[in-house]
């Protein structure tokens, strides 16, 4: 569905993740309402750790928090988002399960935000693909209404030219999804939120090649177990900067 002309440019990608939009994708709308849902799990940053290891688990369940406020936010306020209608939907067999090529018609409620930017999909959006568009995160609960996450994993790159938006995309799903011809043309993608930056921290909390030559480097001596905090605050902002750099590297490939 997307050969031709489409796949012919420049695409922009989002890069491997570790899990973490599969762990996104695990929750179920209950989850993401529940304020409580990490509740057990986010406790109190000490102001020392015992390995760098340590420093970077104790920020995975605050960033999961965080991330799912985020969808939270988004899912109120659902009926102003952008959103497509679906007019192509294909397996995108190359890429293995639970990926698709995505084409739309015109994206609408582009300029719902004011004094922001139009809306214009990247890599890391996280919409919804449902049978019917909901005006509230309720709708999705209906009894027989179809719905399940997307990730947007590529895009072609400046299609369209500054202003506008890509109406051929390719996505993750949720779950696998089985399409007639007639479903995939009653079907629509309403925009939630981008976890880009989540998802590029998230990479440098799993970045475990790089932890034993920190430790080797603040720990020449074993015995001395405690690492303070501004020491791996300056080391996490450099594995960060060197992600970002990473990222812009495989956009341009």
């Amino acid at each position: 569905m997307m050969e031709g002309k489409s796949c012919s440019k420049k695409k922009r990608a989002v890069p491997h993740d570790y899990g973490f939009s599969d762990t996104v994708f695990s929750w179920s709308l209950n989850d993401i309402f529940d304020q409580s849902l990490f509740k057990d799990k986010v406790a109190k940053i000490p102001e020392s750790f015992h390995s760098v290891g340590q420093y970077f688990g104790s920020y995975m369940f605050p960033l999961l928090e965080e991330t799912r406020t985020q969808l939270c936010s988004s899912m109120d306020t659902i009926s102003r988002a952008p959103f497509a209608q679906v007019v192509g939907f294909e397996e995108s067999k190359p890429y293995g399960r639970k990926f698709y090529d995505v084409n739309v018609d015109d994206w609408r409620n582009r300029f719902s935000n004011r004094g922001k930017e139009p809306y214009k999909i990247l890599p890391g959006d996280v919409l919804i693909l449902a049978d019917a568009k909901p005006e509230s995160a309720s709708d999705l609960q209906r009894v027989g209404m179809k719905w399940t996450f997307l990730s947007v994993t590529r895009i072609p790159d400046d299609e369209h030219g500054i202003g506008s938006t890509s109406i051929y995309f390719k996505v993750k799903a949720s779950k696998d999804i089985l399409l007639d011809d007639k479903m995939k043309k009653s079907m629509f993608v309403i925009f939630l939120t981008n976890i880009t930056p989540n998802c590029r921290i998230w990479n440098s909390l799993h970045m475990s090649g790089n932890l034993k030559i920190i430790e080797k480097v603040l720990c020449t001596n074993h015995g001395v177990g405690i690492l303070k905090m501004i020491f791996v605050d300056l080391i996490f902002i450099v594995l960060t900067l060197h992600l970002l750099m990473c990222w812009d590297t495989s956009c341009t490939e």
